[in-house]
């Protein structure tokens, strides 16, 4: 029996991508009444950064960049990604996951806590999909899987506008969201 509902992430252009999506501009997602989603919007400026999806005591936070087309820079983030957490101090090994090549890092979070972060990525066409998974409940294979296949269901719209590699790809909130007061 295969467990992994979807084949993704998937381009826009997919015919085989899910429909029925909650639209989040270049992130697009099914709805799924298990998880709870919150936009991680920047202080001041109220730009949505990424998405997060809470899955029992775990976290899966996706952000979607630019990319040249027909390359694959994972391997070129993994890298700069490694070199940061090892210059914070940090601890990093990179293992091979469902996704390709993948990180697992442990840093002190803002209460000097120990804090387990996985981090995978995907390329589609002329974009790059990054996920991380954090929380308490995050090695537990119900919940690990779980959460990968909200990572495979996932659809993005690259969009035409030109863009250097690595730029965030442009979030927003669907009408009608609703956002606690203080944040915007």
């Amino acid at each position: 029996m295969n467990d992994n509902l979807y084949q993704g992430p998937y381009d826009v252009s997919d015919v085989s991508a899910p429909s029925e999506l909650a639209q989040f501009g270049a992130i697009s997602f099914v709805p799924n009444g298990l998880v709870t989603v919150r936009a991680e919007v920047e202080d001041g400026t109220g730009k949505v950064l990424a998405l997060s999806f809470d899955y029992e005591q775990a976290t899966l936070q996706v952000q979607a960049f630019a990319s040249p087309k027909g390359e694959n820079i994972w391997h070129e983030v993994l890298l700069d990604i490694q070199a940061k957490v090892t210059e914070q101090g940090g601890t990093v090994f990179q293992q091979v996951g469902p996704f390709g090549s993948e990180l697992v890092a442990s840093i002190l979070d803002s209460n000097s806590q120990n804090k387990t972060l996985r981090m995978f990525g995907f390329s589609g066409d002329r974009w790059l999909l990054r996920g991380t998974i954090s929380g308490p409940s995050m090695d537990e294979m119900a919940v690990r899987l779980f959460l990968e296949n909200i990572f495979r269901g996932i659809v993005v719209n690259r969009g035409e506008t030109p863009l250097p590699p690595r730029e965030l790809l442009p979030l927003e909130l669907p009408e009608g969201a609703i956002v606690p007061k203080g944040l915007l």
